[in-house]
């Protein structure tokens, strides 16, 4: 099994410098602190090939995932509105990356957005160019929806939750990964354990925590 260690914002790529400011960052940072009622950092990598800068966020909260979530279902916490079919409607996050893109000359993204609460951690990867600022509002409305099978029926809370994590049996030693797109198949969790950290894979279809042996791919 191949699974994400504990996150942290040390976050670095292949032949890229740490980039410190951004036209607008600041702007950008209260707008994610205002709407979720958090604390906001970031790490900025900007590689000189490509023209590119990948944000790495962590929003820290004063409070539990479950008031968050109970707020997110009223319209009352993340920015965002949600249609009568439980669809993202607007997303000010989306808004403001926008916006944020617009007063700089290259191209802005976000490869990782961490939420941590007072009870657990939510880490969200990139998939593909504006894969997290265009589906951050369904994969918190899966996480209050779910919620019950991933914390074993409200009866343990996992300390960590990454979103996505991959099932691949026909991956070979030395060749590429292939490209997911999909945030809603499998997610990965660590549970407190008296004696080891107990690592599980929730199946969203199945809606199922498994325990199997599978090759799993972040």
């Amino acid at each position: 099994m191949s699974f994400p260690k504990k996150t942290n914002l040390n976050f670095h790529l292949s032949g890229s410098r740490v980039y410190e400011v951004a036209n607008g960052l600041d702007e950008f940072l209260k707008v994610l602190e205002r709407d979720f009622f958090a604390e906001a950092k970031v790490q900025c990598n900007f590689d000189a090939e490509t023209k590119k800068t990948d944000l790495v966020l962590g929003i820290h909260l004063n409070f539990g995932i479950t008031e968050s979530l109970h707020y997110l279902n009223k319209g009352s916490w993340g920015g965002m509105t949600f249609t009568e079919h439980n669809s993202v409607a607007s997303s000010s996050f989306k808004d403001a990356l926008l916006r944020l893109n617009q007063q700089n000359s290259y191209s802005i993204d976000i490869a990782e957005i961490s939420f941590h609460f007072k009870d657990t951690s939510v880490v969200v990867s990139r998939l593909y160019d504006q894969s997290i600022p265009q589906q951050l509002g369904d994969i918190l409305l899966m996480v209050s929806k779910h919620f019950v099978y991933l914390t074993k029926g409200l009866t343990e809370m996992p300390y960590e939750i990454f979103v996505p994590v991959f099932e691949d049996k026909t991956q070979k030693a030395g060749e590429p990964l292939q490209k997911h797109n999909d945030y809603f198949d499998f997610w990965g969790l660590y549970f407190e354990d008296e004696k080891q950290h107990q690592v599980m894979v929730y199946s969203l279809e199945e809606k199922r925590l498994n325990q199997d042996d599978l090759f799993l791919l972040e």
